[in-house]
Formats: C-alpha cells, structure tokens, sequence
C-alpha cells in the first residue's frame, strides 16, 4: 500500500472515530457529570440525521410525509450543518428538564429502561413518517472527491483522502479541544467539576450548579446532532441509526473509563481504527469487531484505559 494509501485508510478509520467521538462524549460528560444512563441519546443523533437532511434537501419521502409530495427546505449541506446543533441543542434542554431531570435519583437500571424505551419509540415514530428507506446527505461539490486546497491543490499523500472525511474530522478536533477548554477554563465548566465532587458542598458555597449541568446536557445533545448531519453523509440515513450509533458509543465510554474525556476519545479512535481495519479484512465483522475489542481491553483492564468517577482532563 503505498502513502496515499495509507492516508485514505487513516482517514476512514479517524472519520468513523469521530462520529462515535461526538456521541460518546455526550454520554460520558452526562453520566460522568450527573450519573445519568441516557440510551435517548441516541434519538439525538437519530434527530440530527433527520433534520439536517430535511434543512439540506427536498425529497419524496416514505411513510406518512409520501402523501406531502417533495419535502424540505433545499437549503444546502453547510445550513444543516450550522442548524442542526442549534435545534438539537434546544431538544437537548427539553429532554434533561422534562425527561432526564426526573430521573437522576433514581436508579440506573430505571434510567436504562426508560431511556431505551424512548429511543426504540423514537425510531418506529420515524419510520412511520419517512418510511424505512435508506437515504443519502447531497453533497456540495466542494465536498466530493479529494482535498483540493488554493494553489497547492491536492496535498502530497492526500489523493485518497476526501473531502468529506477530512472535514468531518477537522471539526471533531476542534470541538473536543472546546469541550476540553470548556472544562478547563470556564466558570460553568468549574462549576459542572465541582459539582460533580460534592453537589451538596458545592451548593451550600452558593453555586448553583443546576444551570451549568443543563447547559452540559444540552451542549452534548448538540454534538450528538452535529454527528447526525455529519454520519448521514458518509452513511445511510434510516430510521434504525439510533439504535446502531448508542450501543458502540456506551461501549466506548465504558471502554475509555466512565467519565474520562480522555479515556473516551483514545476509546474512540482504537474503535475508528479496529472498524477500518474489519472493513478492508472481513466486512461482515465491522460491527461484532468493535465489541470484540472491548473484551480484549476490559480483560486487560476492568476498569476501562483511563478510569474516572468523574469527568477529568
């Protein structure tokens, strides 16, 4: 294999990473943060797919919308791209007032059961109205093929490597490093960490710790969205996608350490790389590979690559 080669498989396996990235750190702030088990989050992700394509396009749907004709905004990729977080952000603040919030004294196998009843509700209230067709994001042009940069066009080594996946993880870097910063820097982030050692303590100081742990619930409810627009153009989108992106995405919480950021994101790319290597060796094994990986390192290491109790740098 020669280096473009390289380069585009190191793009697949970074490209996949990314999407369980975005999800998984949701996850994990959220129980690291509130000891919450939130399988809902994938509806999130689900939701994200679906309004994205619905700011992106205009199409003739299945199900219950087949009878509107063409339906969509036909806005363009970059528009869902900006929107979509923002109104999954807003979903994210109903669902943790409205349906998280209840539940957080509560125990976890209650927060399991009901959380994945509404996710397994969700996907069959989307197939009922889109239908159980697979669908595909339209991509820009800009998008389409190889990285094509001003003057220099195409980098040495990048010729395999599209636009696309390069995309997909540039913006994963740059949100890690603000959800990392956000931790580190802000008074929310502090006040999320303070909370997270000792709720009582930290409120008796007279923080109130309510208002930074919505925003950290909505703010991860918004990447989960942001992998939404971004899965569905690498993948099909249909109605079942919750489903397939929540379960490798708790595995990768679990594998990393439950409520390490940095156990999450060296969780997702040994995922990402495992993935890209099952597709060129064997397809049919891209899923079962990424479970086979967690019961190699959860033999290695029972509590995870880099347990916490809590969300840590």
């Amino acid at each position: 294999m020669n280096i473009d080669g390289v380069v585009g498989f190191l793009f697949i396996a970074l490209s996949v990473a990314s999407l369980y990235l975005l999800v998984a750190v949701g996850l994990s702030i959220v129980f690291g943060s509130l000891k919450y088990v939130n399988m809902a989050h994938g509806v999130l992700y689900l939701s994200g797919a679906y309004i994205g394509l619905l700011i992106a396009s205009s199409e003739q749907y299945g199900g219950l919308l087949s009878d509107f004709g063409q339906v969509g905004l036909d806005w363009g990729f970059v528009p869902a791209l900006v929107l979509t977080p923002v109104v999954i952000f807003v979903v994210g603040v109903a669902m943790e007032r409205w349906i998280a919030k209840p539940f957080y004294e509560r125990e976890l196998l209650d927060q399991l059961l009901v959380t994945f009843g509404i996710l397994i509700a969700a996907q069959e209230l989307v197939a009922i109205l889109f239908g159980r067709t697979g669908t595909i994001y339209p991509r820009p042009e800009w998008l389409t093929g190889a990285i094509s940069l001003p003057v220099v066009g195409t980098p040495p080594g990048m010729s395999a490597a599209s636009t696309i996946r390069v995309l997909v993880v540039a913006l994963t870097l740059l949100l890690v490093a603000g959800i990392f910063a956000f931790f580190k820097y802000t008074d929310y982030g502090l006040a999320v960490r303070a909370g997270t050692e000792d709720s009582e303590m930290t409120q008796m100081l007279g923080i109130r710790i309510g208002r930074p742990f919505l925003l950290i619930f909505a703010v991860g409810a918004a990447y989960a969205g942001l992998a939404g627009v971004l899965g569905g153009s690498l993948f099909n989108v249909t109605s079942e996608i919750g489903m397939e992106i929540i379960i490798p995405s708790l595995v990768i919480v679990i594998m990393g350490g439950v409520g390490s950021l940095r156990g999450t994101v060296v969780g997702a790319l040994l995922a990402g790389l495992t993935f890209a290597v099952a597709t060129e060796l064997e397809p049919s094994m891209t899923q079962a590979s990424i479970y086979l990986l967690a019961i190699v390192v959860l033999t290695i290491r029972p509590s995870g690559i880099f347990p916490s109790a809590e969300v840590r740098q």
